[in-house]
């Protein structure tokens, strides 16, 4: 009998030590709810006490019967499987970096744009994305969201500069008044 307190209150302790370095909100409560009935409190009062439904608090003690410790660990959750392999990925990348939309034979435009690249990758790879979907996709690959800025060829930058100039001295002066304060 003396082994079983023994071992209960090491296990008791090892949950406490757990819980205590855990960072994660959802994993500390798997543990202290583990600990809690361990400690003799009724599932009923350990959901109450960790606002979780009882059914949850009967699961991690479930677990914690059959797998010990490790079985109260939070699993990771890998998501939906990619649409394009990596190669795909690359190919698509190097296309959108070195090839303009008219280049990849989309349309006449001069920038990409996400509804631009869904419809190269339909078109390639066959595969629909949403726009949304197509913009995690490209911030995957390196690519991010800038609007273009345009530059005339023709200006001329000392004109440019004298406007700033200008700009800035009419934005300090009154409304309605010129520069020499006549109205």
């Amino acid at each position: 009998m003396m082994t079983d307190e023994n071992s209960a209150s090491k296990e008791i302790e090892a949950l406490l030590s757990l819980s205590k370095q855990e960072t994660s909100v959802k994993q500390k409560r798997r543990y202290d709810a583990v600990l809690l009935f361990l400690e003799g409190y009724a599932r009923k009062e350990i959901a109450k006490v960790l606002h979780i439904p009882e059914r949850t608090v009967s699961n991690h003690i479930e677990a914690y019967q059959k797998g010990g410790k490790e079985a109260l660990l939070l699993k990771k959750h890998t998501g939906a499987p990619r649409k394009l392999t990596e190669a795909q990925e690359a190919d698509l990348a190097e296309r959108i970096e070195n090839q303009t939309p008219e280049e990849a034979g989309i349309g006449i435009f001069a920038n990409w744009t996400a509804p631009l690249v869904c419809r190269l990758v339909e078109k390639t790879y066959h595969v629909t994305f949403s726009e949304r979907g197509m913009r995690d996709l490209l911030y995957r690959i390196g690519f991010s969201y800038t609007r273009p800025t345009y530059t005339l060829k023709k200006a001329d930058p000392e004109k440019q500069q004298k406007f700033r100039e200008d700009f800035e001295t009419v934005k300090k002066t009154p409304a309605g008044r010129g520069a020499d304060g006549s109205v």
